[in-house]
């Protein structure tokens, strides 16, 4: 029985509610072709936000999804990330990790919650999958400091915390 409730406990309360409404949904298993124009877009449209060292690994992971999930419950978990001021690659790296009989959200969900991940273990699912990339590179997509377009030269706000800089 709760007799009073501190705000700082009752902050905490509704963001792990918010966090469990978070579900990925299952979609038909589906392999997503150039047809389906729509799917292609959504994919597009989020993969051009990761950092360019990982650009064509969201793609895939992305593709990969949306066959696996709703590309509105993936969208959701993007755009959460994206609002709390993580890194999408992260999440998607996490993410890389589910197939059609196994998806285990515990360490997206411990990302979200604290803001803080393990660069080794990010290594090790990225080597798994033939990925190379230096630990220093990763490290600064996850902060954010790497810039999302360098070919254009960066926006000439790397000042900015990243995710503000998304936000147009």
């Amino acid at each position: 029985m709760r007799l009073f409730r501190r705000d700082g406990l009752g902050k905490v309360e509704r963001e792990v509610r918010e966090l469990g409404s978070l579900r990925l949904r299952m979609a038909r298993v589906k392999p997503i072709s150039n047809d389906d124009r729509e799917l292609v877009r959504f994919v597009n449209s989020w993969s051009m936000r990761c950092a360019e060292p990982l650009r064509n690994y969201c793609h895939s992971v992305l593709s990969r999804l949306v066959s696996y999930f709703t590309p509105e419950s993936i969208n959701e978990l993007l755009s959460e990330v994206l609002v709390r001021g993580l890194s999408i690659e992260t999440a998607l790296i996490m993410l890389s990790q589910c197939d059609l009989l196994h998806c285990n959200e515990y360490s997206l969900r411990e990302y979200m919650e604290t803001g803080k991940v393990d660069i080794n273990q990010l290594m090790g699912i990225l080597s798994s999958q033939g990925i190379k990339i230096s630990p220093e590179d990763l490290r600064a997509i996850v902060n954010g400091d790497h810039r999302v377009n360098q070919a254009r030269g960066g926006d000439g706000f790397s000042w900015l915390p990243r995710f503000v800089r998304l936000r147009r």
